[in-house]
């Protein structure tokens, strides 16, 4: 009896192998939605070039733009790649390391990938805070190039921007923490300041659209159809909300949970999602704006061309290079109104 006591039990054993069969499942989960994710950010991505190009290269603003798209796309595919090497290396040091006892194969793997850590955290927080940025960017274009209305969530973009640097250089540091106190905290308090830069300009972008409506009410001009600008800020309101939600589902993912807790289905399914999420909508902003209009609700363009015939006749716009005329200085809004449209519907009123 005394000799048996010592020895590791069956059953335990058998609980150490589920324990890591399971989080092999997780993993898989994780990759499979990771995969989705990243699918689907290559449709929007499409999109956006295509939307680029259509409009056409003609201002530094077009062509920085594109850059934009292409370095946030480039880095989530880069990410996605990493992960894909890690699982793969997961699977390996699993099933491929006969010399190591089965419950030590999981420490073995982190302790061999612990290399990628590093790489995988600086693209995640960086492609957040150009992600951020270009949010911002579109809601200082809407307030008309002013600093001052977009200043709250300029400095919590700043703090987030350092936090990443901070978040980097404790990331970089296996041996030793660099910074006592702060580096257990530098990731979580960079996506936290992210979900308040998002919800800041969805709020003021809100406010931008309960203004124009307002004032499109008061001139009493297409009662019953939205024109093109009212479609879009609402589209950006509406897409600046879901993303807010989205993006707070990322908060399980610093949450600790036990290997067995059903959590940590939900924990697959979001972080897989998380790496895409950073720059898929500033993305999709680009695709709202670009095209101009819904996917469910086709614009007329004579009416849209007429309202604003009789407000603003002169008022073009471009969404990251605003050119404006007229008095009304609502109406320099940040949707572009193409020309070809204007022109048609013009000479139609003029035949008129």
């Amino acid at each position: 009896m005394s000799s048996d006591s010592g020895a590791t039990s069956p059953s335990a054993v058998l609980s150490d192998i589920d324990v890591i069969l399971v989080h092999f499942g997780y993993d898989i989960m994780h990759k499979v939605v990771l995969s989705i994710s990243e699918s689907a950010y290559g449709i929007f991505f499409a999109l956006a070039v295509y939307s680029i190009f259509r409009k056409g290269l003609r201002s530094p603003a077009a062509i920085g733009m594109l850059g934009v798209v292409v370095y946030l796309y480039a880095s989530s595919v880069a990410q996605w790649a990493f992960d894909i090497v890690i699982a793969l290396k997961g699977i390996y040091y699993l099933l491929m390391v006969p010399n190591t006892p089965l419950p030590d194969r999981p420490e073995l793997a982190s302790t061999k990938l612990l290399v990628l850590g590093l790489p995988v955290e600086t693209l995640f927080v960086f492609n957040m805070i150009l992600g951020d940025a270009v949010v911002v960017w579109r809601t200082w274009v809407l307030y008309y190039h002013r600093i001052l209305a977009v200043s709250i969530p300029s400095l919590i973009l700043f703090m987030s921007f350092v936090l990443a640097i901070m978040d980097t250089v404790c990331t970089s540091h296996d041996d030793g923490v660099p910074i006592p106190g702060i580096c257990d905290y530098t990731s979580f308090l960079t996506w936290t300041l992210s979900v308040a830069t998002n919800v800041t300009c969805t709020i003021l972008v809100g406010l931008k659209a309960w203004q124009h409506r307002k004032m499109m009410r008061g001139l009493d001009k297409l009662p019953g159809k939205r024109v093109s600008t009212e479609k879009v800020l609402s589209l950006l309101v509406e897409s600046g909300f879901i993303y807010s939600l989205l993006w707070l589902t990322q908060l399980i993912v610093f949450l600790p949970f036990p290997s067995t807790s059903p959590a940590f289905y939900a924990y697959a399914v979001f972080k897989g999602m998380g790496n895409q999420m950073a720059g898929m909508y500033p993305t999709i902003i680009i695709v709202i704006v670009n095209f101009r209009r819904t996917f469910w609700e086709e614009e007329s363009p004579t009416a849209i061309a007429n309202t604003l015939s009789t407000i603003n006749p002169s008022g073009m716009s471009d969404t990251f290079k605003i050119h404006w005329t007229g008095n009304d200085a609502h109406l320099r809004n940040a949707i572009d109104i193409h020309r070809e449209k204007f022109a048609r519907s013009s000479s139609v009123n003029s035949e008129v």
